[in-house]
């Protein structure tokens, strides 16, 4: 059989690549992953507590965790974070909400970012967002990577998760649509929904990885939707609706303790582990029937998007694109609940040197306050060191030379993520971040 030039390219370059450490720097990330520990001082501001208080619980609290010290300073993990969350939060003598799991009966919040160009920082966003309300808020979350390229995925696994392996759930296993020949969807039960979620190094997060079957699952979507009556835009939300029904919220912050006012470790990981409180869905830079889905599962849609002329027209075409889609689907199905919440445009890698991308900021503002987030990533070379990494700046541990950047950047990052859950989890409190960035900047 005669092979033409592209053929044998790929088939070149598929036997170099194979041959190449590619791995290096994944594996030294997955090795290190969530290494970062944090001060006392920092964990009470992660908690919005005062540290003379953080101390007392430590003294009154047995099971408080001991940490790691190094001289006079104790430092903690996120998982350690997270007890001392539950421990404060579930105290009968509390005087205000420390923790934020949701109660049994209530739906669990669903986040998709989604952008047509690729370039918009939309993962690392997804993943800061992710992390932060894990961190600020104690949330158990679930996150969905919709990319086969899995790059969501790089920042949360660590070397037991089993990336790009061919016969690692995804998506698609989760949707029932991971046989591209077959005309119906595959069901599957609550419980073995639940089983594609895998743990992560993160203290109550899960993953459902990206990987290259998601493909498979538009080739799946698009036969149905020539042969099935299943509509295939709202698989993704009903899956999700069928895995919350059989794997909701079972335990309350008092359950935490025993009648005799303990705290109770075995149950803490129990309702640690046994749902999640927030979906955060990345989606790939497309318009596929696969990112459809994650569109309309959404509560609230948050693009992330560069401000430059160029990239602008690409977000006309995204939001025409899915203005035409909802037209369609409301013209057959005007009774379906599509983003319930708020939804927001998220400027990123701005160059504040440079007046053109504030100004269209401002410019873009003025014309839909509600739709364009007035706070934003600023363009930084510490978050393209981290990266690099495929690590957020919340366990980015930078070199003596870059810690000042990497702080600056922390503080940008906080009050991007302030902002967004003002917008899409009103019911939780705000923090001051976004205000002290909006009046800093917007005066």
């Amino acid at each position: 059989m005669a092979y033409g030039q592209f053929e044998q390219f790929i088939r070149n370059m598929s036997r170099v690549m194979g041959a190449v450490n590619t791995r290096l720097q994944r594996d030294l990330t997955l090795r290190t992953r969530v290494a970062r520990r944090f001060s006392m001082t920092e964990v009470a501001e992660l908690l919005n507590v005062d540290v003379t208080y953080l101390a007392r619980v430590s003294s009154d609290e047995p099971v408080f965790p001991e940490g790691e010290r190094s001289g006079r300073e104790r430092t903690f993990s996120p998982s350690e974070i997270m007890l001392i969350r539950a421990l404060i939060g579930s105290n009968p003598g509390a005087k205000r909400q420390h923790s934020y799991w949701r109660k049994p009966g209530d739906p669990v919040r669903v986040v998709t970012f989604g952008a047509q160009k690729g370039g918009t920082g939309k993962s690392l966003s997804a993943a800061h967002f992710a992390q932060y309300v894990n961190l600020f808020y104690g949330l158990r979350v679930g996150v969905i990577d919709a990319d086969p390229q899995a790059t969501v995925s790089l920042y949360f696994a660590d070397q037991a998760l089993p990336l790009f392996k061919p016969d690692t759930a995804t998506l698609a296993d989760f949707m029932g649509v991971d046989d591209p020949g077959a005309q119906e969807l595959t069901p599957r039960t609550p419980a073995e929904l639940d089983a594609i979620w895998l743990p992560t190094p993160w203290p109550g997060i899960k993953l459902i990885p990206g990987g290259a079957n998601i493909q498979n699952g538009d080739i799946s979507l698009f036969f149905m939707s020539r042969t099935s009556q299943v509509p295939v835009y709202r698989i993704l939300k009903q899956a999700i609706r069928d895995w919350d029904a059989g794997n909701g919220p079972r335990t309350r912050l008092e359950d935490l303790r025993t009648a005799s006012g303990a705290f109770d470790t075995e149950a803490y990981l129990t309702a640690l582990n046994e749902t999640v409180d927030i979906i955060v869905i990345d989606q790939q830079p497309s318009l596929t029937l696969m990112q459809l889905n994650g569109l309309i599962a959404a509560d609230s849609v948050i693009i992330p998007q560069t401000m430059k002329g160029f990239d602008l027209a690409t977000l006309a075409t995204y939001v025409s694109n899915i203005g035409e889609y909802l037209e369609f689907i409301m013209g057959f199905e005007a009774d379906i609940e599509i983003g319930r919440g708020e939804h927001v445009v998220l400027p990123t890698i701005v160059q504040e040197q440079n007046t053109q991308d504030t100004d269209q900021i401002l410019d873009l503002y003025r014309r839909a306050p509600r739709e364009i987030l007035q706070v934003w990533y600023n363009r930084s070379d510490a978050i393209a060191n981290a990266s690099e990494e495929y690590k957020s700046i919340y366990e980015y541990l930078p070199p003596k030379t870059r810690r000042v950047s990497a702080k600056a950047f922390m503080a940008n990052a906080n009050a991007v993520n302030d902002a967004l859950v003002q917008r899409v989890c009103p019911e939780l409190p705000p923090r001051d971040f976004a205000r002290a960035f909006i009046e800093e900047r917007w005066g």
